[in-house]
């Protein structure tokens, strides 16, 4: 589909630029026409891609900064996350043009705040500390679920010791 798509975006002009000596007018209005529409889509599909990447760039340290605030408040160092809170605040500057490296300042705040920072690892959407009882499906060799019970991969005898999970029948 992308390849008839930067086909359509390479095409469709180039046909246009040709109808224009050639004396069928309705063939070149459809081509400008087409051309012009396709251009508006591509600019409309690159824009919504940028939007999505803004909306990963800034849920990714948002999620950082929210769960360690918690976390910490949580263990009574609520002076401490009040002051680099407001560090952050006085720090994070942006404007239509810049994102104010917001994940940068992020960091530095969760860094400050905690010795050990719970931290969003490259792409991956959990953190370990929030799938403490997520097992990945068992799998065979090749990559079909498996029939056999989770107790028999993990090498437990029962069942009963393990904790229910959404899902689990």
């Amino acid at each position: 589909m992308l390849e008839l798509i930067l086909l359509l975006v390479a095409a469709l002009p180039i046909a246009w630029l040709i109808s224009e000596f050639y004396d069928n007018r309705t063939t070149r209005i459809t081509l400008g026409i087409c051309a012009i529409a396709m251009s508006f889509g591509v600019a409309w599909i690159v824009g919504s891609l940028d939007r999505l990447q803004s909306n990963i760039y800034f849920s990714e340290a948002t999620k950082d900064l929210i769960q360690n605030t918690i976390v910490e408040l949580e263990n009574d160092n609520a002076d401490n996350v009040l002051t680099q809170l407001r560090v952050l605040r006085d720090d994070f500057r942006p404007t239509y043009e810049t994102r104010d490296d917001y994940d940068v300042l992020v960091d530095r705040y969760i860094h400050s705040i905690s010795e050990s920072p719970i931290e969003h690892s490259d792409g991956d959407p959990r953190w370990s500390h929030e799938m403490v009882d997520y097992l990945p499906p068992q799998t065979d060799e090749v990559g079909e679920l498996s029939d056999a019970p989770e107790s028999a991969s993990r090498g437990d005898s029962t069942m009963e010791d393990q904790p229910r999970r959404p899902g689990d029948r």
